[in-house]
C-alpha cells in the first residue's frame, strides 16, 4: 500500500479500537461482557491507538499488548457464553433466534483478539503465521469491523427481528463468512473468494431483515429493553431509521467491492488496488455500514421501556430483548431464553 493508504487503514484502525468496540459492547449485558459501559475500554482502545503513532519498536508492541490483553478478555467472555450456550441447548432453553444471535455474539466476542494480535506482531516487526507487513496490518481492521462490528449487528438484529428468517440466517451467515475468509489466508484465494461470498449474503440478508423490522410501527424490542415506536421518542426513533436504513444501504453496495477484489484475486481479472479498497470499501463498511448501525441500536435504545410498553409485543421479539437485557440463560421462568 502507499503511505497514503497506509494512513487511511491506521485512521480507521484508531476509530474502530476507540469508538466502535466501546459503542458495540454497550449493546451487551453485563452477565456477556465485564463493566460494557466503563471507560476502560475506550483507554485501552487509546493505548492501541498509541501504538500507531510511535514508532515500531518494543513501546509500540507495548501499547498494542494493552490492547491485546482487553481483548483476550473479550474472548473469555465469547467462550463463557458459547458453554453457556451449549449448556441452556441441552436444557432446551434457547429458541432459534436467539442461538443465532448467540453464535453471531460469540463472534465478536472472539475476533478482535485475532486482530490485535496481528497488531502487536506488526508493531513490534514480527511475522505471525507466516504473514507480516501489510497482510497483519488489514488484518486489524477486518477483524475491528466484519469480525467484530459485522458479527454483533448480525446478532443484534436477530434479536430485534427474532421471527424473520432473513435475520436468522444473517446471525449464522456473517460468523461463517468471517471463519471462511480467515481460513482463506491460509488455504488460498478461492476459498477466501467463498468466504467473502458468504459474508456478503448474510450482511445483505441482514439489512433487509433490519430494514423489515423499522417498517414496524410498534412493538419492535430495541437492544437495550426499548421500543422503536412506542418506547423511544419520535426524534430518536427518525434518527434511528435513518442510521439503519444507511448502513443496509451502504453494505449493499460496499459488499460488491469486496466480491470484485476476491475474484480478482482468485481468478486473475482486473480488480481494484488495496489504496482503492480502503479508500471505497473499507471507509464505506468501516463509517456508513458498523458505526451508522452501531449508532441507530443505540438511538433505538435512547430510554428504557416502561413496564407498560411490553404489554402486547410480539411473543418473538420481546423473549429477543429479554435475551439481549438479561444476558445468557436469564430468560423468564417458563419460557425460552
Amino acid at each position: 500500500m502507499s503511505p497514503a493508504g497506509a494512513a487511511l487503514v491506521s485512521g480507521l484502525v484508531v476509530l474502530g479500537m476507540v469508538a466502535v468496540l466501546p459503542l458495540g459492547l454497550r449493546l451487551l449485558g453485563p452477565d456477556v461482557v465485564p463493566a460494557p459501559r466503563r471507560a476502560v475500554w475506550p483507554l485501552v482502545g487509546l493505548a492501541g491507538a498509541a501504538s500507531l503513532v510511535v514508532p515500531r519498536g518494543t513501546a509500540s508492541a507495548l501499547l498494542a499488548l494493552l490492547f491485546a490483553v482487553a481483548t483476550a478478555v473479550l474472548a473469555l467472555a465469547g467462550a463463557r457464553l458459547a458453554v453457556r450456550t451449549v449448556r441452556d441447548v441441552r436444557a432446551g432453553r434457547v429458541a432459534a433466534a436467539a442461538l443465532a444471535a448467540r453464535a453471531a455474539t460469540v463472534t465478536a466476542l472472539a475476533m478482535p483478539a485475532v486482530g490485535a494480535s496481528a497488531l502487536v506482531a506488526e508493531r513490534a516487526g514480527w511475522g505471525l503465521l507466516g504473514f507480516s507487513g501489510t497482510y497483519l496490518a488489514l488484518t486489524v481492521p477486518h477483524m475491528l469491523y466484519a469480525g467484530f462490528g459485522a458479527a454483533l449487528i448480525a446478532g443484534t438484529v436477530a434479536r430485534l427481528a427474532a421471527t424473520d428468517r432473513l435475520a436468522v440466517a444473517g446471525a449464522w451467515g456473517v460468523p461463517l463468512g468471517t471463519v471462511l475468509v480467515l481460513v482463506g489466508y491460509f488455504v488460498g484465494d478461492v476459498a477466501e473468494l467463498v468466504g467473502a461470498g458468504v459474508l456478503t449474503l448474510a450482511l445483505w440478508a441482514t439489512a433487509v431483515a433490519a430494514v423489515r423490522s423499522l417498517a414496524r410501527p410498534s412493538g419492535t424490542s430495541c437492544p437495550d429493553g426499548a421500543r422503536s415506536a412506542g418506547g423511544v421518542p419520535p426524534a430518536s426513533a427518525a434518527g434511528a431509521r435513518a442510521l439503519l436504513g444507511t448502513g443496509a444501504v451502504v453494505v449493499g453496495s460496499s459488499m460488491l467491492l469486496a466480491l470484485w477484489w476476491a475474484g480478482g484475486e482468485a481468478l486473475g481479472f482486473a480488480h481494484p488496488s488495496l489504496d482503492v479498497m480502503a479508500a471505497t470499501h473499507g471507509v464505506a463498511n468501516a463509517l456508513g455500514f458498523v458505526l451508522c448501525t452501531l449508532l441507530g441500536f443505540r438511538a433505538l435504545a435512547a430510554r428504557p421501556a416502561l413496564p407498560h410498553e411490553g404489554d402486547g409485543a410480539d411473543e418473538g421479539h420481546r423473549v429477543a430483548g429479554q435475551d439481549m437485557t438479561r444476558g445468557p440463560g436469564r430468560a423468564p421462568e417458563g419460557r425460552a431464553a
